[in-house]
């Protein structure tokens, strides 16, 4: 198998790691990406993002009311 971060998986395709990842395991090597896009364009002042890793994604939510998403004029 193949290590990565700290975990062995079995040689053949991951369809999901445990951190979000997406990898092919062949021996002597390990092929990853990620299964999530990183936010660029959202109102900085009034927004922050906070990566979900039971659904490998992040949500862009409110500064000040963590529980309330960004409004859509929010997201550039």
């Amino acid at each position: 198998g193949c290590i990565f971060n700290e975990k062995l998986y079995p040689f053949g395709h991951i369809e999901r790691t445990e951190d979000c990842y997406q990898c092919h395991c062949q021996q002597g090597r390990m092929q990853c990406c990620s299964l999530y896009l990183t936010p660029v364009s959202y109102d900085r002042k009034n927004c922050k993002f906070v990566f979900d890793k039971k659904r490998c994604r992040y949500d862009i939510l409110q500064r000040d009311d963590s529980s309330q998403p960004c409004s859509a004029a929010s997201l550039v």
